[in-house]
């Protein structure tokens, strides 16, 4: 791995600081700057495209539950016990 050393213009440095603190985790520059010049050089064929992860499309009408990512199994054996479902015919 190679290291650089740059200089950025204060506009493009503001806008990298204040990028980051919006975030909620906090990435360091340089992790930041590596992502957007490899995607950059992608863009341009420099570079293979990078590799796109599991893209999840959210349901028009959620459950209405905030904590389902906690409270998963909770809130399925709620749900199954209020309904009527058929009985197991194993």
């Amino acid at each position: 791995m190679q290291s650089f050393n740059i200089t950025l213009p204060d506009a493009i440095a503001n806008a990298l600081s204040a990028y980051i603190q919006d975030q909620k985790v906090s990435l360091p520059a340089n992790v930041v700057a590596e992502a957007a010049l490899e995607d950059f050089l992608s863009q341009r064929g420099y570079l293979p495209p990078r590799k796109q992860g599991l893209s999840l499309t959210p349901a028009p009408k959620g459950s209405g539950f905030k904590d389902t990512s906690v409270n998963h199994d909770k809130i399925l054996a709620e749900q199954a016990f209020s309904q009527s479902l058929p009985p197991n015919t194993l």
